[in-house]
Parts: structure tokens; C-alpha cells; sequence
């Protein structure tokens, strides 16, 4: 099952914490936005492989948008 990880904010991307083909656990920082002069985590809710990062480091992001995709094996 693929799982979509979304911004809950909108912001700029500060860094990518992981790449793709990582092995990713649940709670784990997937990359971090930069909003309002704050740094929020992303975050994924669960475990898997990261099989698709749809953001690059310095993109603008809007609230709700899909940043990376978690293959989760359910």
C-alpha cells in the first residue's frame, strides 16, 4: 500500500532529511519546512520505504500538498 505524506503547512523546504530507498520508521522526520521563520518536521505516521520524494530542498509548498510517498507493505 502507498502511503502520501503531506505538508500540513505551507512553507518553504529547508532540508530532506532522508532519500529515496531509505527505509523509513514510523515517527520518523522525512524533512523539515521552513514557516514563518519556525522549523516543522514532516513526519511519517508509519513504517516503510520511501519510494518517492516529490519535493527538492528550497521548493514552496502549499497546506496539504503530497511532499513524498511511503511504500508500507500493508
Amino acid at each position: 500500500m502507498r502511503l502520501h505524506l503531506k505538508s500540513h503547512v505551507a512553507g518553504q523546504v529547508w532540508k530532506l532529511v532522508t532519500q529515496v530507498g531509505d527505509e523509513i520508521l514510523a515517527d520518523q522526520v522525512i524533512l523539515i519546512v521552513e514557516c514563518m521563520k519556525m522549523e516543522i518536521p514532516i513526519v511519517s505516521n508509519t513504517s516503510g520505504k520511501l519510494v518517492e520524494l516529490r519535493v527538492s530542498e528550497k521548493d514552496l509548498l502549499v497546506e496539504n500538498q503530497t511532499v513524498a510517498i511511503l511504500e508500507t507493505g500493508q
